[in-house]
C-alpha cells in the first residue's frame, strides 16, 4: 500500500541522514544510557572506554574527537546540537526507542559549551551540567520530578545530593513552566482517552 511504501521511504531517508551525521559525530550513534558518563564529564572518560565504545574505523572522520576531552566550547556545542538533531529526526521518523536518556545525553555537552563560555560557572560545572540535563528532559516530557530523580540516582556516587537536588528541581520545574508558554504539547500525550 502507499502508506507502507511512504513509511519505508521516510525511515530509509531518516536512517541515511542519521548515519551521515554519525560519520562526523560518531558519539550520536549510541544511546545515552550506556554512554552518558562520557558526555557528563565532557569526555574526560574517553568514549572508547564506555560500555558501547566506538571502533577506530568509525571515528576516522569525527569532527569532535571521541577519545579526548572537549577541546573548546564549540566541541560541546557541535555534539549537543548534532545529538538533538538526530533525536528529532528519529522521533519524527517514528523510530522505536525513547528520548529520556538521549535528551540527557544531548544536554550534557551543551552545558559544557555554556560553562566554557561563562567561566564563572566553572566552579559549579557538575551542577550546571545536571541542571541543564534535568531542564531539557523535563521540558520535553513535562516530568520534572522524574527527570530529577533519574539524575539523582545515576549521579549519586559522584555528586552531593543535597547540592544537586534543589538546583535540578528548580531547573526542571522552571523549564516545564517556560516550555508551556511556547507549547501546550509534550512529547508524550498524557490525556486519558
Amino acid at each position: 500500500t502507499n502508506f507502507r511504501r511512504r513509511q519505508l521511504m521516510v525511515k530509509t531517508i531518516v536512517g541515511v541522514i542519521v548515519g551521515a551525521v554519525g560519520i562526523f559525530y560518531p558519539q550520536t550513534l549510541f544511546w545515552g544510557e550506556g554512554s552518558l558518563q562520557a558526555m557528563i564529564d565532557g569526555q574526560q572518560t574517553p568514549f572508547t572506554q564506555t560500555r558501547h565504545g566506538i571502533p577506530q574505523i568509525i571515528t576516522n572522520h569525527a569532527l569532535v574527537d571521541p577519545t579526548a576531552p572537549f577541546s573548546s566550547w564549540s566541541s560541546g556545542l557541535q555534539l549537543g546540537l548534532a545529538k538533538t538533531f538526530v533525536i528529532a529526526l528519529s522521533a519524527a521518523g517514528k523510530f522505536p526507542g525513547g528520548i529520556i536518556f538521549p535528551l540527557f545525553y544531548a544536554a550534557a555537552p551543551l552545558a559544557h559549551a555554556l560553562v566554557s563560555l561563562l567561566p564563572q560557572l566553572n566552579k559549579t560545572k557538575s551542577l550546571a551540567v545536571m541542571a541543564l540535563m534535568a531542564a531539557t528532559q523535563a521540558s520535553a516530557t513535562r516530568t520534572p520530578l522524574a527527570s530529577t530523580l533519574i539524575l539523582a540516582m545515576t549521579a549519586a556516587p559522584a555528586t552531593q545530593l543535597s547540592d544537586m537536588l534543589p538546583v535540578c528541581l528548580l531547573a526542571a520545574y522552571l523549564s516545564v513552566f517556560l516550555s508551556q508558554l511556547f507549547s501546550s504539547k509534550a512529547y508524550f500525550d498524557y490525556r486519558d482517552e
